[in-house]
């Protein structure tokens, strides 16, 4: 009889405690959100209160931020409920919805594109084919020879990154380059950071997605000219907005129409003034849709075969 008891109480205690941490909607009294760090993690610190408070007015709830060390990090914050929004790369996206029924809410849009590609960069003009020649951003692109990295440091993001990673090693391998025993891969983190080493010397080849030297065009203006795109792998979806799984429906929407209410309602501002192009170059949102990360899923089986 105790011991029922004593089940009894803790079935209560656990009950009260649970109905404390929701309003009268149902809703979480706080909500987490979580981004990944394809910037280095103290430049998006500073830039995510304007989205904090965004969301914070347009949904009536706190949004509290937090930036994890790796995508793996916020996988597991929404597989285990710690966070309640995520900012995904499609890889780490295929991962929680695997792993934990994390919900894809929307996909990002660039410039018009729902996909973008990797691009291999280096710092030593004689890997292009011919002279590199400006682009309509006067950054530097080549046709160059991937097979030229055979043996040499090359800069990767992190191993779940699916364009700072996923695509380009399964692109080595058709060029019969195994990552582990034919170069000397480094992982440095963001995509500034990959552009930043090459820029820099650090490495002579990098790979992020195209064209992350925009992100440290401001800090370094010659970056287009010292950092040259040689190579491309296949295209990828964009990133976008997850969700933990068990978030009530109208939440979701109103979620997901903030974050489109955003995007939309700075549309006519210049780029640098823009809170998601700050963050993440995002102009707008779309609708995710059936099957739209199988092939990431396909990219995933063969790499791990």
């Amino acid at each position: 009889m105790r011991a029922l008891l004593t089940a009894l109480l803790a079935l209560m205690l656990g009950a009260c405690c649970a109905g404390d941490q929701v309003d009268e909607r149902g809703w979480p009294k706080e909500l987490v959100l979580g981004l990944v760090p394809a910037l280095e993690a103290e430049a998006l610190v500073e830039n995510l209160k304007p989205l904090e408070d965004h969301l914070t007015r347009e949904l009536g709830v706190p949004v509290r931020s937090f930036v994890p060390q790796d995508y793996t990090g916020l996988v597991e914050a929404l597989g285990s409920g710690r966070a309640d929004i995520g900012m995904l790369p499609p890889f780490a996206t295929m991962l929680g919805m695997r792993r934990y029924d994390i919900e894809p809410l929307l996909l990002s849009v660039r410039r018009g594109e729902t996909g973008y590609r990797p691009q291999w960069l280096t710092n030593d003009p004689s890997v292009c084919k011919e002279p590199p020649e400006p682009d309509e951003n006067d950054m530097l692109r080549c046709e160059g020879d991937i097979s030229v990295m055979r043996g040499q440091n090359v800069a990767f993001t992190d191993p779940n990154s699916t364009s700072g990673f996923l695509f380009p090693v399964l692109q080595l391998r058709e060029y019969d380059i195994n990552h582990e025993r034919d170069l000397r891969a480094l992982f440095v983190g963001g995509h500034d950071a990959v552009v930043l080493a090459v820029y820099s010397g650090d490495v002579r080849f990098g790979v992020s997605y195209d064209d992350a030297r925009n992100m440290v065009r401001p800090q370094y203006p010659d970056v287009g000219e010292r950092v040259i795109a040689f190579a491309y792998a296949t295209m990828i979806p964009n990133d976008g907005v997850q969700l933990r799984p068990g978030l009530p429906e109208d939440l979701q929407l109103a979620i997901k129409e903030a974050f489109i209410k955003l995007a939309r309602s700075e549309a006519h501002l210049p780029e640098d003034e823009r809170v998601l192009w700050t963050l993440y170059e995002i102009d707008d949102f779309t609708e995710v849709e059936p099957g739209l990360y199988d092939p990431v899923r396909d990219a995933y089986e063969l790499l791990r075969d």
